[in-house]
Order: structure tokens, then C-alpha cells, then sequence
């Protein structure tokens, strides 16, 4: 526990000493192109279960120790418990995604991205709802080279607004 804590402590002392200018452009300190090209496999496997309402997918996502935090909610522990919270939205919210990594930063087999995500929702009268939202994951390299979250956070920029688009 305390080599996690210690590689994350530099994770996030790497992410404090970006400058301003570099925050404003997609970053990805640190990470050569094997680590980028299978973090990118972890976005399309998230988008995918995502998008086709698969919770038993987008759980082997998240690492078994895994922690999500939501918007308003409590933290959710555990890959079980992800997958549940996962089910849970589907049947609620059937939805889809657009996602945009905005940073990622490599340090070991830790790494951390901020991801900007569009998530689209069918509304009323042939409208579609559609919400900016905003994530933080920690990714942890697994044995086979692959990565997982292993905490992720995130929130909206504002509450869902409606309009015509696609979807609709």
C-alpha cells in the first residue's frame, strides 16, 4: 500500500509541474507509443461497453480493487460493485458516448488521464439530451501490458441540456 501511495504521490507531483500552456493542448508525458496504444484499446473497450449497455464489459474495465467516484453519489468499491453501479445507469439512462483524452501521463505502471466526455441521451418530441462531462482516471498497468482504471472520478460542467442532433 505504501509503494501505491508513493507512485501516485509522483504521479500527481509530475501532473502539478505542467505549465500552463501545455494543459491547454493534449498532453502524453511520459508514455511511449506501446503504453498509448493500449491505453487507447482501454478507451474503445469503455466506449463500446458503454455505448452497447454492457455492464459485464465495462466492469473488466476497472481493476478489482477499483474505486469510482460519481457526481453526487457515493463512492462505489470494487469491480462488482462497478458493474452493478454500471447496470444500474443502463437500465436508467440508456446513453451514448464521445470520448476525448485531454492528457495522459505515464510514470511507471501508474498513469493518469483527464478525459472530456460527451454523453447523449434521448429526450422528448425527437430531441436528444446532451451533457459535457469531465473525468479523472488513474490507470494501472496490468502483467500483460494492458492498463485499467483503478480510480476514476468525474463531473458535469452543467446539468443535461436538450436540443436537436443526433440521435434524435
Amino acid at each position: 500500500m505504501k509503494h501505491r501511495l508513493a507512485a501516485l504521490a509522483a504521479l500527481l507531483i509530475v501532473g502539478a509541474c505542467t505549465s500552463s500552456s501545455e494543459s491547454r493542448r493534449p498532453a502524453s508525458a511520459g508514455a511511449n507509443a506501446s503504453d498509448l496504444a493500449a491505453i487507447q484499446r482501454l478507451h474503445d473497450g469503455y466506449v463500446a461497453a458503454h455505448n452497447d449497455a454492457d455492464a459485464g464489459r465495462m466492469m473488466t474495465l476497472f481493476t478489482d480493487d477499483a474505486v469510482l467516484m460519481p457526481t453526487d453519489e457515493p463512492a462505489v468499491t470494487g469491480r462488482a460493485a462497478i458493474g452493478e453501479h454500471y447496470q444500474e445507469f443502463f437500465d436508467q439512462t440508456p446513453s451514448e458516448i464521445i470520448l476525448r483524452p485531454v492528457e495522459t501521463r505515464v510514470a511507471g505502471d501508474w498513469a493518469f488521464e483527464r478525459i472530456e466526455m460527451t454523453v447523449t441521451l434521448p429526450g422528448g418530441g425527437g430531441k436528444v439530451m446532451q451533457a459535457e462531462v469531465k473525468y479523472l482516471w488513474i490507470l494501472e498497468r496490468q502483467p500483460d501490458g494492458s492498463w485499467q482504471i483503478a480510480r476514476a472520478i468525474y463531473n458535469l460542467d452543467e446539468d443535461f441540456t436538450e436540443s436537436r442532433g443526433q440521435g434524435a
